[in-house]
């Protein structure tokens, strides 16, 4: 009889990384997973990523690296694995090859590959995408930046999602290759994206000579966390995010800008970035037509997590403080209809004026103290980029309003530990406050740091536990 899912899960968890019994639990549920009913092959995969992959990728704790490694290596390999066969013809026969080219990557990129003048010999930068938005932002975007000033002779390309790719890569001297990778898409699917991407790099420096390339993995998604080989791997450079300097209360931003290739690159250029389209960046600038009122811009997205979330009394108590505080609110609709009820509900509870705004043509003129805007993420940076404070929940716009330089606090809810909330801060050329939502007083911690920041009286910091 097969075991339920959520006993191999236990199984999993519960057994010695590498032991018989874990092997035998991650094989059944990644077989499971590989089911023709795609009903039960979800469960099983959503077991895979949520219960079992997140829990050890949120500890950014090396041996919860070392278990992921065990367990993925095992997974791809699972009867009806869809690139098993891949993997053998590349020369990994088995799991225990696998692991061992694991090893051997998260030492890093050896610049010497690369050759003596090895800045000017590189024809070709590929960067692969980490899927989700804000950490293609907040880590992502570090290695496009710096490798467009390290190997200034170099083609960038950006593998990624569409959204991600036109975000990041809007406006640059960046090629783009889009990729899909869907986060509820089944197993399967997810590691066929690999065969996609390894595609993709071949293709790209196919009639290029050993050293003339480099890519870089910054724990992307798509090769499930370097675990799937996308080219030579001396000269793939892969930065390890979860085990990486597990001694350090860093952003991540901050860690990816120490990756060696880097030692050339100014500070200011190992920052996270993104260029807003022109139509975009005119969004925000009628904000200052006929007032001169501060202006926050508020997001109450949480990407489906509802474990960011404080809970509609505190949403309304917050912007009925920004308003107190004489702030003019731009409060984002966000994605999706859930977001969309959420905002619908804030606006209902709102005591001041609102008004919902389509384009900057309609905003001028506007004295409202609230004002809803519904669009992509983009655009609302284009509002967000005009604003005097970012306000709202850990989420991609948190991370684009720290890119944009401007100031951000953040009340950081359902964070498994503090080195989450640590790696996961936003990172930029900007004052950033993290407040913990399980700390005492969120909304008056929230009050001073704006006061604060109205009064210009002082600068924000991490907030500590």
């Amino acid at each position: 009889m097969k075991m339920p899912i959520n006993s191999l899960v236990r199984g999993v968890l519960e057994a010695d990384p590498g032991s018989p019994e874990f092997v035998h639990c991650t094989r059944a549920l990644a077989e499971t997973a590989f089911s023709k009913d795609r009903s039960i092959a979800g469960k099983a995969t959503r077991a895979i990523f949520a219960d079992v992959v997140e829990t050890w990728s949120d500890s950014f704790d090396p041996d919860s690296v070392e278990a992921y490694v065990s367990f993925m290596s095992e997974v791809v390999y699972a009867p009806r694995s869809p690139i098993a066969g891949a993997l053998v013809e590349l020369g990994y026969s088995g799991p225990q090859q696998l692991r061992e080219r694991y090893q051997q990557i998260r030492k890093g990129l050896r610049m010497e590959n690369l050759g003596d003048d090895n800045h000017q010999r590189v024809k070709l930068v590929l960067v692969l995408s980490r899927v989700t938005l804000g950490a293609d932002i907040a880590v992502s975007s570090v290695f496009i930046r710096a490798a467009m000033s390290v190997f200034s002779s170099a083609e960038i390309e950006f593998i990624a999602p569409r959204k991600n790719a036109f975000l990041i890569a809007n406006g640059q001297s960046v090629k783009r290759r889009l990729i899909s990778y869907g986060r509820s898409a089944l197993l399967a699917d997810r590691l066929k994206a690999w065969l996609e991407v390894r595609s993709i790099v071949q293709e790209s420096i196919a009639g290029l000579e050993p050293g003339e390339w480099l890519a870089i993995d910054p724990d992307s998604r798509l090769t499930q966390l370097g675990m799937l080989p996308v080219a030579d791997e001396r000269y793939y450079d892969f930065f390890e995010s979860r085990s990486f300097a597990p001694d350090a209360s860093t952003p991540l931003g901050e860690l990816a800008g120490t990756a060696s290739w880097m030692s050339s690159a100014s500070d200011d250029l190992r920052l996270p970035f993104v260029v807003l389209r022109s139509e975009d960046r005119r969004r925000g600038t009628c904000l200052r037509f006929n007032s001169s009122r501060l202006v926050a811009a508020v997001s109450f997205g949480v990407g489906g997590r509802e474990t960011k979330r404080l809970g509609d009394e505190f949403e309304d108590a917050l912007l009925g403080l920004l308003r107190r505080l004489g702030f003019r609110i731009v409060l984002d609709y966000g994605g999706g209809e859930d977001e969309a009820r959420v905002v619908d509900k804030r606006v209902g509870s709102f005591l001041g004026s609102s008004t919902h705004v389509k384009t900057a043509r309609d905003a001028v003129g506007k004295r409202a103290d609230l004002m809803t805007i519904r669009g992509t993420l983009g655009e609302f940076g284009g509002w967000m980029h005009e604003a005097d404070v970012f306000v709202g929940y850990d989420s991609a716009s948190a991370h684009l309003a720290a890119a944009l330089g401007v100031p951000v606090v953040e009340v950081f809810a359902g964070a498994p530990n503090g080195r989450f909330r640590q790696r996961w801060t936003p990172f930029g050329d900007t004052d950033v406050c993290v407040i913990p939502a399980d700390g005492p007083d969120v909304l008056a911690r929230v009050e001073l740091e704006l006061v604060a920041h109205r009064d210009r009286g002082g600068r924000f910091g991490l907030v500590d536990d």
